[in-house]
Formats: structure tokens, sequence, C-alpha cells
């Protein structure tokens, strides 16, 4: 078990290099220094988890980061003075890169984190990282005006701001952590605490604490799913189960697509049990209960774990569909996943939130087609069944219905394509990686056909990124770009994807070199959504050469998107499968409309 003692070594000895860490990424000491302080304290909350892990600091870590950012946010004009000229100068010039990019280049340089580390904690392929990589520290060095070589030393320099921070005494943090566990564990209790820091420590003001409940007073084994009740997903199939624990131990890391260990770090506990079925095809069906402080922190959990799924970046992992399922709990959907290869994997994942408690339930299968979204529901319906035995529940079960709807938002920029919709490509089993979206004064997405400029045309909020697989060493001219705007009316959007049609239309007697072809045309009137895609052939010089392009427009209200997929040879997909992109980039633009 360890040690309060333990605790206090680990935050002496690591708590200089996150205030350092933190004020590189926001240039706001005041919020670097109650970011870090509030995520050491949360670390002693969780001590007798996080204490177990072979690297505590990866836990405190982003979180102190992600709190510093979102603090700094509320007071973005917020300079530091006292800083010397080459200080400023050095913060400056990180200001002048994106999140990814700072966060990449902070983490490189002032943390000891491995390249696939830094990659893991931005959330990004290794290989993106290193772009991300260069890229800040191309754009540092020419703001410094100084060698690449030389970026690590002025990072460093800024630490003698970090070591003017006065932070809690190690004791005093760590008697915050136990009183914040006991004040979290009472559930329901009105939280009346005033926290108030004066010269560097914590004067707390709060009612008596209730004793911390164990988890297993408001969630026991008996209120989890039994092999009997999945019968129904599999009558030919006997089930049985295979493991149950508290997820304490190993990776946490129990399905696909899922990102850390609890979708709550300050949840109260963790079930997680699993079951096999005898036979084929491969079946397993993974159950996990978390326990939150109150309705509002399950209800953001709900959210992470739903967002594991609809933000997958699994190679070749696609989300097929998504249903809400009505009459389960407090909230309920189900999604369907796949990953097509010679025997496919199909993922149906139930995630469901009653009270304080969130359920999921996914199921691993090497069938061809994932199971019927209604079907897995019934499972969840059981599983929030048993679960409202707890006093922590809400709402339970009522007359089930389950309905396709909207992919649920990727957490990838709203409106847009997210990598878990982007289409197979034949040989490749790499990951597709998107770029950070960007203004589109211009439009990438444009072919020579259509020419289209969103900006001209009257779009505003202008958005363009662009796909590719970089481990793959496909061709330099593979890839797929999206550029979406919105525009004053629909009547407005309509007349813009018109246009388009109108120019795919006379390409071939406009631009003799190029050939359209494969035209899908769905227009149904500014009040409603329309899509089109064209297959084009453009020769782009003497020696005969031909690029070609799938090319798709969609429109949902006054939102516009554009998508072209340049192949390249056998690297290429099927008119069926750009139309099901299309469509996917008409749903997406629900998010923006």
């Amino acid at each position: 078990m360890p040690t309060a003692e333990e605790f206090d070594e680990f935050y002496v000895s690591t708590r200089r290099g996150l205030v350092l860490q933190t004020f590189a990424l926001t240039g706001d000491l005041s919020a670097s220094r109650s970011a870090v302080r509030d995520a050491y304290v949360a670390a002693r909350h969780h001590w007798d988890k996080v204490g177990k892990d072979a690297d505590p600091e990866a836990w405190v870590r982003p979180r102190a980061m992600s709190a510093a950012v979102r603090r700094h946010t509320a007071r973005p004009w917020h300079k530091e003075r006292h800083l010397d000229p080459e200080q400023a100068r050095t913060l400056e010039a990180l200001h002048e890169l994106n999140d990814s990019q700072r966060r990449t280049l902070v983490l490189t340089h002032l943390s000891p984190l491995r390249a696939e580390d830094v990659a893991r904690e931005v959330g990004l392929p290794l290989a993106r990282t290193a772009d991300l990589l260069e890229e800040a520290t191309n754009t540092v060095a020419d703001g410094l005006d100084c060698p690449p070589a030389e970026i690590a030393q002025r990072l460093d320099d800024l630490g003698s701001v970090a070591d003017s921070v006065k932070l809690p005494r190690a004791s005093i943090v760590r008697r915050n952590g136990v009183r914040r566990r006991r004040n979290f564990a009472a559930i329901g209790a009105v939280l009346i605490a005033a926290t108030t820091i004066v010269a560097g420590s914590f004067v707390l003001v709060t009612a008596p604490a209730a004793p911390a409940p164990k988890a297993d007073t408001l969630v026991n084994t008996q209120m989890l799913l039994t092999a009997e009740q999945l019968a129904p997903l599999t009558p030919k199939q006997a089930w049985s189960e295979v493991s149950t624990g508290d997820n304490t131990k190993g990776s946490g890391k129990n399905n696909v697509c899922q990102t850390s260990r609890f979708a709550d770090d300050e949840g109260l506990g963790t079930w997680v049990r699993k079951f096999t079925a005898a036979g084929s095809p491969t079946q397993n069906l993974v159950q996990t209960v978390e326990i939150s402080n109150s309705p509002g922190a399950a209800r953001q959990a709900y959210d992470t774990t739903l967002g594991w799924y609809a933000g997958c970046t699994v190679a070749r992992l696609q989300l097929v569909d998504a249903y809400k399922v009505a009459g389960v709990g407090d909230q309920a959907q189900v999604l369907r996943l796949r990953i097509p290869a010679k025997r496919d994997k199909v993922f149906v994942v139930g995630i469901a939130r009653t009270g304080a408690l969130t359920t999921s339930t996914v199921l691993d299968s090497s069938a061809s087609t994932p199971l019927a979204a209604s079907r897995l529901a019934a499972t969840l319906a059981a599983s929030v069944r048993d679960l409202c035995k707890s006093k922590v529940a809400g709402t339970c079960v009522g007359t089930i219905r389950t309905s396709a709807t909207l992919p649920p938002p990727s957490g990838e920029t709203a409106g847009m394509l997210a990598v878990a919709d982007l289409p197979v490509i034949p040989k490749v089993d790499d990951a597709w990686a998107g770029t950070d979206a960007s203004s589109a004064a211009t439009n990438p997405a444009a072919t020579p056909c259509d020419k289209a400029n969103f900006v001209k045309s009257g779009g505003s909020k202008a958005q363009t990124r662009t796909y590719l697989i970089p481990a793959a060493n496909l061709p330099q001219r593979f890839g797929l770009t999206e550029t979406i705007a919105t525009f004053s009316s629909p009547a407005a959007a309509e007349k813009f994807v018109s246009t388009i049609a109108k120019r795919m239309k006379s390409c071939p007697h406009d631009e003799l070199s190029s050939t359209v072809t494969k035209a899908v045309i769905h227009q149904a009137g500014p009040g409603s959504t329309a899509y089109a895609r064209w297959r084009l052939q453009s020769q782009v010089n003497k020696k005969n050469v031909r690029i070609s392009y799938w090319m798709g427009v969609a429109r949902v209200g006054n939102a516009v998107a554009q998508v072209t997929l340049t192949p390249v040879g056998s690297y290429d997909i099927t008119g069926t499968q750009f139309t099901a992109l299309l469509k996917r980039a008409r749903d997406r633009l629900n998010e923006v409309s």
C-alpha cells in the first residue's frame, strides 16, 4: 500500500518540474501555481491507486496542464511582470504556437518523457507528434532568432521564474488531499468549504466530514451482470464469467479505444467484469461500472466514455452508426464500430448513466457484421436494472426504444470529419491522422473543375483539415481534405452547392483535359439536407499524367462541407464508400449548422 511518506517524497521531487512545464505552456504563473497545487491534492486523494503506478507523475501532469490552460483561458491577456527580456521573448515565441505544438515542445524539453510517451500525452500518432515538434522548433527558433539546438536551454531558463513559486508544504497538501477525499465521499452533501491561500498555505473551513463510504457498499458484485443474462445475445453460444475486479491492476484499459484507466478520475470506485462465449465466432463482453461522487460527475464520466469511442483513433477502426436508447437510465446510447480485415472485428458499445453510476457493456466479436443495437440495448437495460438496487442510482428502466441518431461529438473539430469516420484504404494497416483545423481563406479541397471558394462566395468561419496516413509511406499525392463554412441562410448555402454542381457538369467542356464520371446528386431544397459526389480525372502535364479525385459536397441548413480524396493507384475506395463518407460529413455538419 503506498504510504504518506512516499507521497511526500514524490511531491517534493517533482513539483518544481511541473510548475516549470505548466508555466512554459501558459505563461501564467498564478494559473500554473494553483493548477499544480490542486493536481497534487487530487493525487493525494487517490494516492492508494496513483501511488501504485510506475510513474505517478503521468497521472498528475495532464491534470495540472489542463487546469492551468483552463484557468489561463479565463484571462487571456494576462502577462507576467518581472521577467527579464529574454524570458519574455521566449514566452512570446511559445505563444505563436498552437496548443498541440506548444505542449509537444514543452514535454519534449522539460519533462523526462520519451518520444512515444509525449505522443501518448498529446494524443496523436508518433509520426504526427514528430512533425509537430519540428514545426514548433522551427517557429520558436525563428521567433527567437536562434539555432534550434538552443531552444531547450531557452525553455530551461524559465526555471528561475518557476523557482519563485511558493507551493504548500507536503504535509499541508497531504492533509488537504485526505480532507478532499472525505468531502467527495459524502454523496449528496453540500460542500460549504472555502479555500483560502495565504502565504502559500491553505485554510479550509468545512462542515464535519462524513466517513468515506466504501465502493462495495454502493455497488456490490451482486449488482453486476451474470453469464445467464448474456444468453439472449448469442443463443447458440454459452457465456461464462472470466474475471471481476476493481480495475486497479495492469494497464486498466479493458476495451478498444479506452484511453485512460477511469472515465472519472475522482470517482469512488469501479467494477469491471469480463465474460467470454464458447464456440465461434469469438465473442467477449466487458461490463464496467464507475461510481461517481454525484450525478453531475457521472454525467461527465458518461461523456468521457462516449468520447473514447466517438473519437477513437485505432488504426482501420470505423464508427459505423449510433443509436439513442430511451427508457434506460438517465442517459443511454449504443455505438457500433468495426475494423475491416480478413477476419473482421466488430464492436457494439452500450453506455448508460443512472444517477451517480455510469455503466458500459462492450461486445467484441469476430462476426462479419455488428450485432443489432436493439439486442445490446436489452443487455444494457439489464445492467441498469441491477444497478437500480444501489442507493446512488437514478432513473431505472422503462419501455426500451432504440432509434438511429447522429454520431456523438468526436472531440476533434466540431462539424468536421473525425478519424473514426474515415474509410479503410486497401492494403494499409496504419491509422489516419488529421491536422489541426485552420482558417480557409483559400480552399484546398477545391478541384480544377469546381474551383470552389467558400469565403468569396459568402461563407464565414471557413475551416479546413487535411487527413493523411503518415506511417504508411504512401505516395505524397495521397490524402483527404475537408473544408467547411456557414452561409447567411440555407438558401445561400444551397446556391453555393448548386454552383459547384453546375461547374462539375460543364467541366468536360470547359476543361478539355478533365473527365467527370459517377455523378450522384441528392438535393431537396433549402429546408432539407443535400449531398453530391463526382469522380474526376484531370491531366496535369504534357506527359499525360492524370490525377484522380473523389469530390463531394454536403449541406445541412446553412452549413456546407466539401470533401476531396486524392487516391493513388490501388490506394483507392469505391463510390459507395465515398458516398458513405460524404453522408458522415453531412451528419457532422449538424454540430455547427
